[in-house]
Formats: structure tokens, sequence, C-alpha cells
């Protein structure tokens, strides 16, 4: 049986790895710090830190806490934390991920120039809530891009002038067809950009929204703007590939973890023999037995964006020892 790990196409992305290595940072020199929510979704890294000293508290805790140090999390906040914050005499530490403050910006002057502000997303995801805040929670959030829940869709205003956005981590796919949906709905209603017969959307660039603000040059009324993590996103023909070229998939991942179940679902799809697990203890033997009862070939180790990778070589040596006792170390 040989093992092959993903280091390619798993494990923490950028903004993860860098809240992460804060908190690890933080840690070595006091010993004790506060993070708002889960640091990242996955239950086994946030163990593994808070056996270091840190103390995860929700956002009632946050709100009575007084002259401490609190860790925003990749995933962002709305300026309502912050606010608070400077209220309570806080140090913040923010490791909001680069591309999520970006995104904020973005959803804060659209809204500013009067944008009713779509966000195809989670409602309740995290970093959803910390883009909605800067629209001082006025964003219409749509998960399903077929429009097919009616309680999503009836809050837009079709007469408004409309700005589609996404939270970082959905489906590239998901978001053109929302946007399609978007466009013919509108249309219908008769609201469509002057000079477009079929009710097609201007995709804008940060500059034109620069622009729109200062006067300078003036955007259409309905508008959209792709703002989904490409390294995020490009791993899910990665994936697909990797769990069809073993006979077996273990993926890893915090069942918390939004990206997480996608990119098990695409595992999943490509390669039925795939299970998720959160830890070793997980792991079932039958798992790695082939229909006609010989020891499978190949097991893949893969694991989502909040997956450490450290947890995948701890998966990989576990299977390595306990069920492949012919084979060599795990591939890189």
């Amino acid at each position: 049986m040989k093992i092959n790990l993903d280091r390619t196409s798993s494990g923490f992305c950028i903004g993860v790895q860098g809240t992460i290595h804060v908190a690890e940072e933080k840690l070595a020199q006091s010993g004790e710090l506060y993070c708002l929510g889960d640091v990242v979704h996955n239950e086994v890294e946030v163990k593994r830190l808070e056996a270091l000293g840190m103390e995860t508290i929700d956002i009632p805790a946050f709100e009575e806490l007084r002259n401490a140090e609190v860790l925003i999390r990749a995933h962002g906040e709305p300026p309502s934390t912050y606010d608070t914050a400077r209220k309570n005499n806080l140090a913040i530490t923010d490791t909001t991920c680069p591309v999520v403050a970006k995104l904020q910006k973005t959803a804060r002057m659209l809204h500013q120039l009067g944008y009713q502000v779509v966000i195809y997303g989670k409602k309740v995801h995290p970093e959803v809530i910390g883009i909605n805040g800067q629209c001082d929670d006025e964003g219409v959030v749509i998960k399903h891009p077929d429009l097919s829940d009616p309680v999503e869709i009836e809050p837009l205003d079709l007469s408004r002038k409309t700005a589609l956005i996404s939270q970082t981590t959905m489906d590239v796919p998901g978001f053109y067809e929302l946007k399609k949906n978007l466009e013919k709905l509108f249309a219908e209603h008769g609201h469509r950009n002057p000079g477009t017969q079929s009710g097609e959307w201007m995709a804008v660039r940060d500059i034109d929204i620069t622009a729109e603000k200062t006067g300078a040059r003036a955007m259409p009324e309905l508008v959209f703007k792709d703002t989904i993590c490409r390294q995020v996103s490009s791993r899910n023909g990665k994936l697909r590939d990797f769990a069809l070229s073993n006979d077996c998939i273990v993926f890893a991942a915090g069942r918390k973890s939004s990206n997480g179940q996608v990119l098990y679902s695409i595992c999943r799809d490509a390669n039925p023999k795939s299970y998720f697990i959160e830890d070793v203890e997980d792991i079932l033997p039958e798992w790695f037995v082939g229909d006609d009862g010989k020891p499978v070939q190949s097991v893949g180790i893969c694991g989502a964006t909040s997956t450490p990778m450290w947890l995948l070589e701890k998966v990989a040596q576990y299977i390595e020892r306990t069920f492949a006792h012919d084979s060599g170390a795990p591939d890189a």
C-alpha cells in the first residue's frame, strides 16, 4: 500500500497560515491570548493552540472583556467589533486575511456609493458577517445561485442600483450562475444597464469603484466584482485529480469548515471511496480493503484550507504504521 500525502493543494491557505503564525508568536511571548471565535475551523488545531494558552471567546464574552489582548482571525470582523474594542480598552491583534480585508473595503465603498450589495455566501459565516458589517448590515446574502430560496431573495429591491460580490471561499461556477440569474431577474422587472439588450451586468475593478467615488467616471447601475480567492478555488481541480489518482481518499478537516465540506464533496464525487475525518480516531480499517478483499494499492491523504499540515502528516504516519505494513515512507 502506497501512502500519498498531498502537499500542493491541501493545508493552510496563506491567510490562515498568517493567523496561526501570529498566534504562536503572541503565545510564546506572553503565554496567553484571547481569540474571538475559533481561530480556524479545525477543532484539533484550536485545541493545540488552547493548550499553549489561547482562550477562545464568543461575542458576549468579548463585550464583557476589559484591558486584554484579542486576536482577530483571518475571517475578519465587522466595524462593531473594533468599536467594542476601543470602548473596552482591548488591544487588537488583527490578522484579517489581506484578500478578505480588500473585499471588506470593496463592500464598504460600494455601499457608500448607494449600491444595494448582494453577497454570494453563507449568512452565518464569520467572513460574511464581517463583509455585511461594512454595509451597515444591509447587504443581501444569497447562498443558492439558482435563487431557489425565496427567503434569500425577498429583501432584493429590483429597482435599485445593485452590486454583486462574493465570500472569498465560495465556488466560481456558483458565482457566475448567480450573476446570470440576477441579470435575468432584474431584466424581467425592466431594470438593466443602458445599451444592454439581455441585461448583462458590468464587471468592475477597484479603479472603477475609486473613479466613481471621486466623481471622475460613473459606473453603471448593475455591476459585479468576482472577489473569490483563486488560491482557494484553484485547489478544486487539483484535488479532483488527486482523488482520481488514488484508490481511496482520507480527507481531514474540521466539521465546522465550510471549505472542508466543499473540497470533500469534490473528492467524493471524483472517488466514491473518499472518507471524512477530523482526526485519526475516526479512521476505519475497512476503508483500505478493495472490492477483491485485498489491500488497496494507494491511499491519498488530503484536507481543507483550514487543515494544518502537521495533522495531515499525523494521519499519513498513522495509516502507514497501522495498515501499510510493507510500504515505504509516505510520499511528499
